[in-house]
């Protein structure tokens, strides 16, 4: 079999697949009409829940945890914002938790 027949029958089931991918979403976009009109469910009820998965709402702010740790004083850095005093200019590998 020649390279270029390999290539044609790649692109033949690309195609082929690509068209079936179409189909299924088509069902799926069906079934869950239909499920939402059965239901009753709405936009609101379809809203995903602060810390699953969702992005934080405005006021509502994500904690990352530390990433430095000051060995003399104990404080810690996430590496986010304005870095504090004691780590401005040192290796910060140093200080890594």
């Amino acid at each position: 079999m020649l390279y270029e027949e390999l290539q044609a029958k790649a692109a033949e089931i690309l195609a082929q697949a690509e068209q079936v991918k179409a189909e299924e979403k088509k069902q799926a976009i069906e079934a869950c009409k239909a499920m939402i009109a059965s239901y009753g469910i709405t936009a609101s009820d379809l809203k995903l829940q602060p810390g699953k998965g969702s992005l934080p709402t405005k006021g509502e702010r994500r904690t990352v945890p530390p990433k430095y740790r000051d060995p003399v004083s104990g404080a810690t850095w996430s590496g986010r914002g304005k870095s504090p005093r004691w780590i401005n200019g040192a290796d910060r590998s140093a200080y890594v938790i």
